[in-house]
């Protein structure tokens, strides 16, 4: 009898951990942590705006219950849909996270930010049953991982491999300016808020310049962001200065510094900053791949004449948000 009870509490153990196991998947999500989160997600929070434009392009928006505190007010967002606009907000990157505002939401997934907060907050909402993930979009190839794991993890992968072959489309067309010699490159210099702010090598607007046939001379430094001096962006020398959408200055009054008039790039007025009107195409979220088709068109114009950029464009957010590119800009008055 003892014999029989015991098969039966083996049996009933080995159908609760399959049941359990059943019901959830484990991923390795992009700060190396090994998750375990259900294996299907309808309640999702994002704590950033790169993961709530992640979710667009994966068509999951429905899914999303909360929000950053800046993506219920984002142009791309409400024109697709102004749901966002009556989302909760959780809080931010920079200002923190509410974790008591997440757990009332009774999400099935987080999709935390890279900072290195981030571990101690998916810690704090993992106590509380609720299943996290790090993404970390900072590079090219870093945001096609995101994609796909993202459409893991929300059973979205045929979904995540349409959006996946957008990317493919912008570098097939990119060929050109992959495999040019080195005396046809250009040197292209990044300004973020500032002049003289740029980055260094391993940040993802130099795999952009790079990409798009260019330069960055600030890629011999190893530091994320760099201050410059103007003697060095004179000795620079740059032939185009491509800007942030966050650049603070008029760039018709910068083409009046005295001190640059033999710069290049000041000399024959190739000073552009990144479109930015729907979302930053600079910024580590899928349309990057069209900011760096864009920047390859300014910096190498002949190698691109039979481009119709715009129609790609059209493509590419129809395919990722249901709307042209320039559907959407009408829809903002622009």
């Amino acid at each position: 009898m003892k014999r029989f009870s015991s098969f039966f509490l083996l049996l009933f153990l080995l159908t609760f951990a399959y049941a359990l196991f059943a019901n959830t998947i484990t991923v390795t999500d992009m700060a190396g942590r090994e998750v375990t989160i259900p294996s299907k997600i309808e309640r999702i929070v994002t704590t950033y705006k790169p993961a709530t434009q992640f979710v667009f392009a994966l068509n999951a928006q429905r899914m999303l219950v909360g929000v950053d505190n800046t993506s219920t007010r984002e142009k791309l967002f409400t024109s697709i849909y102004p749901e966002v606009e009556l989302l909760v907000e959780v809080g931010s990157k920079r200002e923190g996270i509410n974790i008591e505002t997440v757990a009332s939401l009774n999400p099935d997934l987080v999709i935390l930010f890279p900072h290195n907060q981030a571990e101690f907050t998916a810690s704090k909402l993992e106590t509380l049953g609720i299943s996290t993930i790090i993404i970390n979009p900072e590079s090219l190839e870093e945001i096609r991982e995101t994609n796909r794991l993202l459409g893991e993890v929300l059973g979205l992968e045929d979904r995540a491999k349409i959006v996946d072959k957008q990317f493919d489309n912008i570098l097939k067309l990119l060929e050109k300016t992959k495999n040019l010699p080195q005396a046809q490159k250009k040197v292209v210099y990044f300004a973020n808020s500032q002049l003289l702010d740029t980055v260094g090598k391993d940040m993802m607007q130099t795999d952009m310049i790079e990409w798009a046939g260019g330069i960055n001379p600030a890629a011999k430094s190893d530091a994320g962001f760099i201050k410059i001096s103007p003697e060095q962006l004179i000795a620079w020398n740059p032939d185009v200065i491509v800007t942030s959408q966050k650049f603070q200055d008029d760039i018709e009054e910068l083409y009046k510094e005295e001190k640059y008039q033999n710069v290049k790039a000041f000399k024959n007025k190739q000073i552009y900053r990144f479109p930015s009107v729907l979302e930053p195409w600079d910024y580590p979220n899928p349309s990057s791949y069209l900011g760096m088709l864009w920047l390859a068109t300014k910096i190498h114009p002949e190698l691109f004449s039979d481009v119709d950029f715009d129609k790609v464009a059209d493509e590419f957010y129809y395919t990722l948000y249901g709307v042209s590119y320039r559907e959407l800009l009408s829809k903002i008055g622009n």
